[in-house]
């Protein structure tokens, strides 16, 4: 696919966003689309105060957002996906060339920060989401390695961080 021909990317990308966050289900729609390669910037909106008229009831952002870029390394190619909520990133990964997943940012259940808040795509969206990178990258991707997209607690464990306690000792080179 040709990731300059800005509508045919607009055709493939989802036009709904199905998500659900600790404060419930939220549908969002494609709202703006810019492209400026190697990077893809998409927005998606929702407008939760027009049930209640109050923009504090449910305290939802109005904007999903999607930065990605295509890097050419000496590594090979990846696509770096950032994806936010309002102001928190909740999501950052590279998508490898070999289909693997590495995730940078995780910010779902069990993160660091939050350990209870829930934020996670529901099925139809990450199975649309993978479809896209997969157009845009020419990668065979495989949904297992999105788990950490999905609503599944046990499917996605991110990994501990170990804090350096000893600074005079420590070793970046020598470390665990």
């Amino acid at each position: 696919m040709n990731i300059f021909d800005k509508q045919n990317l607009v055709k493939i990308l989802p036009s709904k966003i199905h998500l659900t966050t600790s404060n419930g289900n939220f549908k969002l729609s494609k709202s703006d689309f810019i492209l400026s390669p190697p990077q893809i910037q998409i927005s998606y909106h929702h407008s939760t105060p027009e049930d209640t008229a109050d923009v504090l009831t449910d305290g939802e952002p109005d904007y999903l957002g999607f930065d990605i870029q295509l890097v050419n390394s000496a590594d090979g190619n990846k696509c770096k996906v950032d994806i936010t909520y309002g102001d928190a990133m909740m999501f950052s990964f590279d998508i490898l060339s070999d289909g693997r997943v590495s995730v940078g940012n995780y910010n779902g259940y069990g993160s660091k920060f939050d350990p209870k808040y829930e934020f996670y795509f529901q099925e139809e969206t990450i199975s649309e989401l993978i479809s896209f990178f997969e157009k845009i990258t020419g990668f065979n991707l495989k949904r297992s390695n999105f788990k950490f997209l999905d609503g599944d607690k046990n499917s996605y464990k991110i990994e501990k961080v170990r804090f350096v306690s000893d600074f005079k000792t420590f070793n970046l080179l020598n470390r665990p």
